[in-house]
């Protein structure tokens, strides 16, 4: 394992339509981030970073990974460490990639009153192959997402969603002994039940996909602007994104900022073509002009 001091922050990086760069050096597995933090950084087919916030008298686990493989995988690299095994999980949204591994862990769920409705849907879908081609077929879910699906859990599968025990409407504060994570309701293009998680002292915020596009590659203002102002209302050194193999400083999501309105305004007001060698730029002209033609 990796301790990471916080001066030793690296750009955000991801792939696809995820809007970042590439880290200039591979994390570990598991790397403590924080006085109170382990992060394990995200891996194919499509998973997400996972994290423990360890206090006093208990532990949390912020998303509980893509399946049970991956959550034992994490619970295992803990146990190593010494960390309490957690006893709760809270979630950033509903996506599966980030709730399929909280029958693993077998504790708690901590859930947004929308991620709760939709867990509950998550575990009515036929989860089969058959039942994720014809999703697919039907247009409710792109080939990418039933190919991830089957890569992370083999056919024939069985699937447990675990329903939400603890659900919240906008906020929540979770007091672990000497640390304390506020849960906060975001929205956003990706996902409307988004929510990101601080933990304080520590000064990480840990984002899950918030700061994404939709899944039809899609921002729009309406929603952007004010999520990155809501994020970095915050008091964070350290940002923790859902599938990007590093974290971010201050100073980098600041800047992501100000290619995401630039970008933005380029659509918006037709100004120039947005020409640019920047991947972050260019994926953002990207999304607001699918939002712009969605709007239209």
């Amino acid at each position: 394992m990796v301790t990471l001091p916080c001066e030793h922050l690296w750009p955000r990086a991801a792939t696809g339509s995820r809007l970042a760069r590439t880290p200039r050096r591979p994390m570990s597995a598991l790397t403590k981030i924080g006085e109170h933090v382990y992060w394990m950084s995200p891996g194919p087919p499509d998973r997400p970073s996972v994290c423990a916030v360890e206090g006093a008298r208990r532990t949390l686990m912020l998303d509980a990974g893509s399946s049970r493989a991956h959550t034992r995988q994490f619970l295992e690299a803990l146990a190593q460490e010494h960390v309490a095994r957690p006893n709760a999980v809270v979630y950033t949204h509903s996506h599966w990639d980030h709730v399929l591994g909280g029958s693993e862990l077998d504790g708690m769920v901590i859930a947004h009153a929308l991620t709760a409705e939709l867990l509950i849907e998550l575990a009515a879908r036929d989860w089969s192959d058959e039942g994720l081609d014809g999703r697919v077929a039907a247009g409710e879910s792109s080939a990418q997402h039933a190919e991830h699906v089957k890569a992370e859990l083999p056919s024939p599968r069985t699937v447990e969603v675990v329903p939400a025990d603890i659900v919240f409407r906008e906020s929540l504060d979770i007091e672990l002994g000497g640390v304390t994570v506020g849960v906060r309701h975001v929205g956003g293009d990706h996902s409307a039940d988004s929510c990101v998680m601080y933990v304080e002292p520590d000064r990480v915020l840990f984002l899950g996909d918030c700061l994404c596009d939709s899944s039809a590659g899609a921002l729009t203002s309406e929603l952007a602007f004010p999520l990155f102002d809501t994020i970095l209302g915050f008091d964070a050194a350290i940002y923790v994104e859902g599938h990007h193999p590093s974290i971010s400083s201050r100073a980098d999501i600041e800047s992501l900022n100000q290619k995401m309105r630039y970008a933005e305004s380029v659509v918006r007001e037709g100004s120039g073509i947005g020409v640019t060698d920047d991947e972050d730029t260019q994926s953002f002209l990207g999304a607001f002009r699918a939002g712009h033609v969605t709007d239209s």
